[in-house]
């Protein structure tokens, strides 16, 4: 049975989850839910690739809070030889990850589907 997720949508292609945001607007309990969620998925659903679409508007959350969520589940994931990869970033989103040197950290693509294929082509 599938996992059933509050903040983001988890569709599968192949080896690699592509997941959503449910809604722009985070609160600090909706992100500590986030966290919980990524983590499930990487856990109990063995979530090896991870194609992450941020959506092409602003988010309104705490960014630092956020971005933090971002780096402990590429962290999981890594941890468990896997790779996590960012798209559909809107440009204010782009802008924060660019100036906390993000992009050092995670690929971003301009949409899902880009992702995807980056992340089957890795084996």
């Amino acid at each position: 049975m599938p996992l059933a997720f509050e903040q983001i949508d988890v569709e599968r292609r192949g080896k690699v989850h592509c997941v959503r945001l449910k809604r722009r607007r985070l609160s600090e309990p909706d992100l500590f839910k986030l966290g919980e969620e990524f983590e499930q998925l990487v856990a109990e659903d063995n979530c090896r690739r991870m194609a992450l679409g941020l959506g092409h508007d602003q988010l309104d959350c705490l960014y630092s809070m956020f971005l933090g969520k971002l780096v402990a589940t590429r962290r999981m994931i890594l941890e468990q030889d896997g790779h996590m990869h960012l798209c559909e970033v809107g440009p204010a989103s782009l802008g924060v990850l660019k100036t906390c040197r993000l992009t050092d950290l995670f690929e971003v693509h301009p949409d899902m589907d880009a992702a995807v294929k980056s992340l089957e082509s890795l084996g």
